[in-house]
């Protein structure tokens, strides 16, 4: 069950502004959806590849989060490990920088780090930033698999997105998010939408990381 503790003016505002990046993701979305042709074909694109890096983005917050917090670890060996990690990550996008043949996939990984960066800015004792991680990387999963089997499932309007405008993007490969390039972008306004109400309310899943960290999480505790 999630809990919402009471807290002073500051740390809500704290919590507003680390939801912004994500509550402007999703406005990018809803507004890529509603009306495709005032950002251009080109953000059906954009919104693809977003959802692909925030796949990854889950892992690699899950994977870099656990070192970062882990007490028993030097300042070198946590720089060197978020390095490599970090390094293996940025290969994915640069694979799909290749594919989309542009530049700004890299951008987009960049804009949704930010969206996670925030935690780090919040001054919050380790324990509860430790408990604040778990719990933001819990809810982004459960909300990541509710909205990939949601739109697999559910009719998703197209909306303003008209066969004429999702030919113009020229999406590459194949796949549903292809054929359907609607339900990806609905995916973004849920997945984005949740993470920006459950952040800037200060959402705290009570079980989270209780008993599924990892060892070197457990370690951290």
């Amino acid at each position: 069950m999630p809990s919402t503790n009471t807290v002073p003016p500051t740390a809500r505002l704290g919590r507003w502004i680390g939801a912004l990046p994500d509550a402007l993701t999703a406005g990018f979305f809803a507004l890529v959806w509603i009306a495709p042709q005032l950002p251009g074909a080109g953000a059906i694109r954009t919104g693809m590849l977003m959802m692909m890096v925030e796949f990854v983005l889950l892992h690699a917050s899950a994977m870099i989060g656990s070192i970062a917090l882990n007490a028993t670890s030097s300042r070198r060996k946590k720089l060197a490990a978020v390095g490599g990690f970090a390094a293996m990550y940025l290969l994915f996008i640069a694979a799909w920088a290749w594919q989309f043949r542009a530049w700004w996939p890299l951008l987009a990984f960049g804009w949704l780090v930010l969206g996670k960066a925030w935690l780090a800015f919040q001054p919050l004792p380790p324990e509860q930033r430790r408990q604040q991680m778990h719990s933001e990387w819990a809810v982004g999963v459960m909300a990541y698999l509710a909205g990939a089997f949601a739109t697999v499932f559910l009719p998703i309007p197209r909306l303003g997105m008209t066969p004429s405008i999702v030919a113009e993007a020229a999406l590459p490969g194949g796949g549903l998010w292809v054929s359907k390039p609607q339900t990806v972008i609905a995916f973004g306004v849920f997945y984005f939408g949740v993470l920006a109400v459950t952040k800037a309310r200060g959402t705290r899943l009570r079980h989270a990381g209780s008993g599924s960290a990892s060892p070197d999480q457990d370690r951290a505790r």
